[in-house]
């Protein structure tokens, strides 16, 4: 098996489409196709099902992308590995939750680039189960999440404290069991969506309906105008452009704190050895 061919292989794997992945890594689709079928010949069994509207991944396709991704992953780590010096430099892939980027990071970024500028900073965001997988699967070398994380193949640093609170408009906080609540949310995943839901739980109130947005920004928004209720660390509500009601929360669901994972056993360049000081404490 040929690198070339695993990269193909997960590509197509990931997008559920030979065009997406053709248009992704900048080859013809007919390319792509022949390498797939050289790949299934050359492992006896096929890879994928193909359906008109796209192809998904057969059992021995989701044997082969666990050992591919591993593979793919080792082989950038040791290329990381023999160019990494004393001096950070070279690509830094992070990530964190939407609530942290906008309210924690750029204080942290901007410091780290003007004391490593040969480091080149890719940034991403998601929710934090997303996240975890991500460093899990090499796809980013560490990530800010809501804790606590136990993983066996994770470490995880200690860097904040969340006080989350309740955000609303136009009387949506004074909530009473008999009531449906329209939570403003991320999609599954978000931690704070599940601290609020959890929250709901506690109280009674089991009539929900989700409104689920991409951006932070998107939901503050709605809560402003009183579309409904959201659950956000109060460092956001102080740097938000929009007004909205607080309410405080009982410490089981109002406190929760926020740390940097990494694979344990990922290697560990100057790039991000430097990054982990720079945000102990953030």
């Amino acid at each position: 098996m040929e690198l070339r061919d695993l990269t193909i292989f997960t590509t197509v794997a990931r997008t559920k489409s030979v065009t997406k992945a053709a248009e992704q890594l900048g080859y013809v689709q007919s390319n792509i196709t022949a390498r797939i079928q050289h790949l299934e010949r050359t492992l006896g069994t096929p890879l994928f099902h193909r359906r008109p509207r796209g192809v998904s991944l057969t059992s021995s396709g989701e044997t082969l992308f666990h050992y591919a991704q591993r593979i793919l992953a080792l082989c950038s780590e040791a290329e990381r590995a023999l160019q990494d010096t004393q001096t950070p430099s070279g690509q830094l892939r992070i990530a964190a939750m939407e609530t942290t980027t906008a309210t924690r990071l750029p204080g942290i970024l901007a410091r780290y680039h003007e004391a490593y500028p040969n480091v080149e900073l890719v940034l991403k965001t998601g929710s934090t189960n997303e996240l975890i997988n991500a460093v899990l699967h090499d796809d980013i070398e560490a990530a800010f999440v809501a804790g606590p994380v136990q993983h066996p193949q994770l470490e995880t640093v200690a860097v904040i404290e969340e006080q989350l609170v309740l955000i609303g408009r136009d009387g949506r906080l004074e909530l009473a069991p008999t009531d449906k609540a329209t939570i403003v949310a991320f999609r599954e995943g978000c931690s704070y969506r599940k601290r609020l839901e959890q929250y709901l739980d506690h109280v009674g109130i089991t009539s929900r309906q989700v409104i689920e947005l991409g951006t932070l920004d998107g939901i503050l928004g709605c809560v402003a105008v009183g579309m409904g209720i959201s659950m956000v660390p109060q460092a956001v509500v102080e740097q938000s452009r929009y007004f909205v009601d607080v309410s405080y929360l009982p410490d089981e669901f109002g406190h929760i704190p926020t740390v940097l994972i990494r694979r344990k056993d990922a290697f560990l360049s100057a790039a991000l050895s430097k990054f982990i000081e720079a945000v102990q404490p953030m």
